[in-house]
């Protein structure tokens, strides 16, 4: 009786590892793990960033002109280097013959090759008693332009604006404030 039970064990025995070998042969798919291993690998390598905590860059321009931007930290790019998301960041530009603009946003792109910051997310810029609100605000030093867009409100002492783009030549300091669709116009409001 003994010797009809251990063959029946071996019997059942054989037919599981051959069940198990017919599945991992024919139902699995050895070219799709890899992928979900490789999916798997991207997934790690994105949530190793190069972060960086309180950065501060410094830089002068044509004319004598200075620029120095802090963040309360920073996410280097990982398809180029030499980009830089900024968060919680603060500027501040210096012209050489007269005050600086100083400008604050959540958020920010850096180029550390030609100094270009792009910022966004409740961007305020203030220049002596002007104040200027708006969703973006590019400083463009290679091509000497300053572009505030997106939701702009001006403040000054007795006077509200609202228009949708302001350009700014960062070297004679003059201004264009315009409206995007030719057939709207800016708004100026006057205060008491």
């Amino acid at each position: 009786m003994n010797k009809k039970i251990l063959i029946q064990f071996f019997l059942i025995l054989i037919i599981f590892c051959a069940s198990f070998i017919f599945y991992k042969v024919f139902f699995t798919n050895p070219i799709l793990e890899l992928e979900n291993k490789i999916s798997e690998n991207k997934n790690d390598e994105k949530k190793k960033t190069n972060m960086i905590n309180d950065i501060t860059y410094k830089s002068v321009h044509s004319g004598d002109n200075s620029y120095i931007i802090k963040a309360e930290f920073g996410e280097i790019d990982k398809d180029n280097q030499d980009f830089m998301l900024l968060t919680n960041v603060k500027g501040k530009f210096f012209f050489k013959d007269s005050d600086m603009i100083e400008i604050s946003s959540e958020k920010a792109y850096y180029d550390s090759l030609n100094y270009n910051t792009n910022f966004y997310q409740n961007v305020l810029i203030v220049f002596k008693d002007h104040q200027i609100n708006s969703d973006n605000f590019d400083l463009l030093f290679d091509k000497k332009l300053g572009t505030i867009y997106s939701n702009i409100i001006y403040k000054n002492l007795n006077t509200v604006l609202r228009a949708d783009k302001v350009d700014i030549n960062l070297i004679t300091k003059d201004s264009k404030i315009y409206m995007l669709d030719k057939s709207k116009k800016v708004k100026i409001k006057y205060l008491n």
